[in-house]
């Protein structure tokens, strides 16, 4: 049986001046918030000496979006916030995320941007709760606010 992503809930951004590393002017922004992933319906098989690993991804739901050609600098974690129980006789066999990335994906409508785009492994069988948080370090003119670039996909 394979996880599937069910949710994702911003925190509130974090937004503030900053210097890249060569001195220029820059903006961090820091997304922020919790990842819900929950079981596939139907019967699965617990094998003790494998942990199942699902890949998904997601755009933060509050991200801005970036001007395509521009690299910024890009970081994310993701640590795991609560097991959530998965029926009666329910057994831990390990959770968690590992293989954690994040990249830029271009715009599906509009080519001239760009956006932060998060990517995991679901480890396990068991539904959770994921904290996720994602740090894009831009030059000052590299990304536009929300009201000028495109909305989030």
């Amino acid at each position: 049986m394979a996880l599937r992503l069910t949710g994702v809930t911003p925190a509130p951004l974090i937004d503030q001046p900053a210097f890249a590393p060569d001195g220029a002017s820059a903006r961090l922004r820091t997304y922020s918030g919790e990842i819900t992933i929950a079981q596939d319906s139907g019967m699965f098989m617990y094998r003790p000496s494998q942990i199942d690993a699902t890949p998904m991804g997601f755009v933060p739901p509050d991200a801005e979006a970036i001007r395509a050609g521009d690299e910024p600098a890009l970081a994310a974690e993701v640590t795991i916030a609560q097991i959530l129980p998965a029926g009666s006789g329910d057994s831990f066999n390990g959770s968690g995320a590992a293989g954690v990335t994040v990249e830029l994906r271009p715009d599906q409508k509009d080519p001239a941007w760009c956006w932060p785009h998060l990517t995991l492994h679901a480890l396990g069988v068991r539904p959770m709760v994921l904290r996720y948080r994602l740090t894009v370090l831009t030059t000052t003119g590299g990304q536009e606010p929300a009201a000028e670039g495109p909305k989030s996909p």
